[in-house]
């Protein structure tokens, strides 16, 4: 059984987070730049808080543009589910451009993940030290990756959004699972859709930001997520909700505020299911540091008045 679970336990390899509305920089390589942003960001979350073994993840991120049209970025993960540590650094590319009113993105990442089991793990008296499956698992299952992804943003009132995540993806590792090597092309059955609009009180000072999002993620069941955003004082104070109706329903609650150059937002989500009554719902809060790219001035040229007059 222990054997079992280390063969199919090494399975979802990416991150969940509720704040990715917020920051689609976590999801999507496409926004890398846009806005003509920079941003660093710090995302801890921990799932399931109070069950034993339960998922904790850190991530840090950079984005932001090179000169109207290229952004790149990057980031290191990391998340600990019981005795398994997962590992994954990420290179983030993208391309933006604008066709009349509309503001398009598109982008990729290259990834290197690594999954492997605590060390000591091999010191457990219930478990055999001398098995093969279990040696390679301390080792570590070691994977390359590629998601692609492309945003568009149009006339700042409404957007749409797609990734593929795992689009590529090759093992690199020679543990003995049953799970084929290389898996290009296979990746395209998952993709992460969301769809939103931008609605403006300008009288209120006061927008709200409705969106639905729908993921089909490897190893993790079908979800969909209905999203609710609302900003005041010109985006000081933000809160939001979102309502996920499958897998008996959850919902997410968050709040954050944006002062000058920093962004600090907290998440609480709420299972409606039975396994709820052994944690204490799962937390995220994300830290972020923002600010624009200054264009350089447009140099005065000098004229000779001489010539003209001529």
């Amino acid at each position: 059984m222990f054997g079992l679970w280390v063969t199919h336990g090494f399975t979802q390899e990416q991150a969940i987070y509720s704040q990715y509305q917020v920051f689609q920089n976590l999801i999507n390589p496409a926004v890398a730049g846009f806005g003509n942003e920079f941003l660093f960001l710090a995302n801890a979350r921990h799932s399931w808080a109070g069950f034993p073994g339960a998922p904790q993840s850190y991530t840090f991120l950079y984005t932001g543009p090179v000169g109207d049209k290229l952004g790149l970025g990057g980031s290191l993960f990391t998340e600990h589910v019981g005795d398994q540590v997962v590992s994954r650094l990420q290179g983030i590319y993208s391309f933006r451009f604008k066709i009349d009113r509309a503001e398009v993105g598109l982008g990729l990442t290259t990834e290197f993940l690594r999954r492997r089991l605590n060390n000591n793990i091999l010191t457990n008296p219930l478990v055999d030290a001398r098995d093969d499956v279990l040696e390679a698992g301390v080792v570590g299952q070691q994977i390359f990756t590629s998601s692609f992804g492309a945003h568009l943003l149009y006339d700042e009132a409404m957007f749409i959004s797609i990734v593929l995540p795992t689009a590529i993806r090759a093992r690199l590792d020679e543990i003995p699972t049953e799970e084929p090597r290389d898996e290009t092309g296979a990746g395209l059955r998952h993709f992460i859709l969301q769809l939103g609009g931008i609605l403006n009180f300008y009288q209120h000072n006061f927008k709200l930001l409705p969106s639905i999002a729908v993921r089909s993620i490897r190893d993790v069941p079908f979800q969909v997520d209905l999203n609710l955003q609302s900003h005041f004082m010109e985006g000081k104070l933000i809160a939001g909700i979102t309502y996920r109706p499958n897998t008996r329903g959850s919902m997410a609650f968050l709040i954050g505020t944006r002062f000058n150059r920093f962004n600090l937002f907290y998440s609480y989500d709420l299972s409606f299911g039975p396994f709820q009554q052994y944690n204490f719902g799962s937390h995220e809060l994300s830290l972020a540091y923002t600010f624009k790219r200054k264009k350089p001035p447009i140099p005065i040229q000098n004229t000779n008045i001489y010539q003209q007059a001529q």
